[in-house]
């Protein structure tokens, strides 16, 4: 657990450019100390004339001012998120902690910081009393105004976070897109059947979890590769994002020849799976809608009253949808040559994902003509990307469930009304034209 904590960091791109930028900054301030003459550094323009007490003197308080301008900036974010949290959802947080816009700017602060430790500290060696041009004093006022500039231009991004729209479409693209990338690569090139089954045999022994926390993903490749090499099946039936307690049953594994298996092996297939403190949105698509749907739910309660906030939402998880139908989904099953399954793992279905993202929507809208045409849309959406007849027949369940919906709460003179059954017709006729059309 500690390695593959340990290695996600290391692999983290953005603390790689973190540390670049201060090594950087340390380079070009330990060079510029160590010059004395304006020919040096044309770049800077003249270089200031100053004594090395002076000159560290003037570093150290530019350095206090950048610190000072970096609190004042960061304190003044966290209402943002805060705002973030109240508002919409709390697991909102992590994502806006992702792709803030002032993760951009921080490089630049590692660059100037690393640039005035540094030149600092070689001036600290020195032993001259004499004034003479500085080059090292020029360079940091240039690298502070620069991190300054980057710091402006972050805020002003900032301030977008707060539209309604950028706070969906930033779930979306953060959750999906990661999802789609971390699926596809964990499956590539193995070979799947979606319609096999690893049936399980009363000789089968337990899976059980190795720790506690949440299925964050399971690394299907190795799984496949352990179990060849054990001579086991084996079947992981939790899914991703669900809580387990250690020594928890997670599945079981079964020998190919029915006979006794090592016990060994179990613990070499539950090391497959990372466990961790918190759900990942970038393995987790139902985080995501969940996301979205909590969204939707805060909009619709008595103290918001927002029915088109919530409209728009449920827009976001129709194109949600629509995105994980172009994927594989359900259970996933790598076979061998003779076709037999090797190694299985439990997944969600396109309706599953359906029946998460409409129920509480439907619930809180109290029969909100807005709500019913958005989720009608989605049914519309569903049945285009449908995988299979289930996944058909829970959209023409979620179009009937709308229209009795709207007849409880809503006369049926009213033009709402007859506005949705419009959609209603509309979304049957292409649920029959997908159900008609070779999938």
């Amino acid at each position: 657990m500690v390695d593959r904590r340990l290695r996600r960091l290391l692999l983290e791109p953005y603390w790689l450019v973190l540390l670049g930028a201060l090594a950087v900054g340390g380079v070009l301030g330990l060079w510029l100390a160590r010059e004395q003459s304006d020919t040096a550094s044309p770049l800077f323009g003249l270089a200031w004339r100053k004594d090395i007490s002076d000159t560290r003197s003037a570093l150290t308080a530019l350095f206090g001012v950048q610190l000072t301008v970096l609190t004042l900036v960061l304190s003044l974010n966290a209402p943002v998120i805060q705002s973030a949290a109240n508002q919409y959802s709390p697991r909102l947080v992590p994502l806006y902690l992702k792709s803030a816009p002032l993760r951009a700017a921080i490089p630049w602060f590692c660059l100037s910081s690393g640039y005035l430790l540094v030149a600092v500290r070689e001036l600290g060696f020195m032993v001259d009393t004499a004034e003479r041009p500085r080059p090292v004093l020029s360079g940091a006022f240039l690298v502070v105004a620069c991190a300054l500039l980057a710091l402006v231009a972050c805020m002003v991004r900032t301030f977008r976070y707060m539209r309604v729209e950028r706070v969906l479409g930033l779930v979306q693209e953060l959750v999906v897109s990661a999802a789609e990338r971390r699926i596809r690569a964990r499956l590539h090139r193995l070979p799947l059947d979606p319609a096999a089954n690893l049936p399980r045999s009363p000789g089968a022994l337990a899976l059980t979890a190795p720790a506690s926390g949440y299925l964050a993903e399971v690394d299907l490749r190795r799984l496949t590769r352990l179990a060849r090499q054990w001579r086991v099946r084996a079947r992981i039936d939790v899914l991703v994002g669900d809580y387990v307690d250690a020594g928890d049953v997670i599945g079981w594994m079964v020998a190919d020849a029915g006979g006794p298996v090592d016990p060994r092996a179990s613990h070499a297939l539950c090391a497959t799976l990372d466990l961790t403190d918190a759900r990942e949105p970038d393995c987790d698509p139902a985080l995501g809608i969940r996301i979205l749907v909590d969204v939707a739910n805060r909009a619709l309660s008595s103290s918001s009253n927002d029915a088109y906030t919530a409209r728009q939402a449920l827009q976001q998880v129709r194109s949600v949808l629509r995105r994980l139908g172009r994927l594989p989904l359900g259970d996933w099953n790598v076979v061998d040559a003779d076709g037999q399954v090797r190694a299985s793992v439990a997944g969600m279905y396109l309706r599953d994902f359906l029946f998460l993202s409409v129920d509480g929507p439907l619930q809180y809208g109290m029969g909100n003509s807005e709500v019913l045409e958005e989720v009608l849309q989605i049914a519309f959406a569903m049945g285009r990307s449908a995988h299979d007849a289930e996944d058909l027949a829970a959209a023409h369940a979620l179009v009937t469930r709308v229209l009795a919906d709207a007849a409880a709460h809503g006369a049926p003179e009213r033009e709402c009304f007859h506005r949705l059954l419009r959609e209603a017709k509309r979304a049957r006729q292409s649920l029959e034209l997908a159900a008609a059309s070779p999938q």
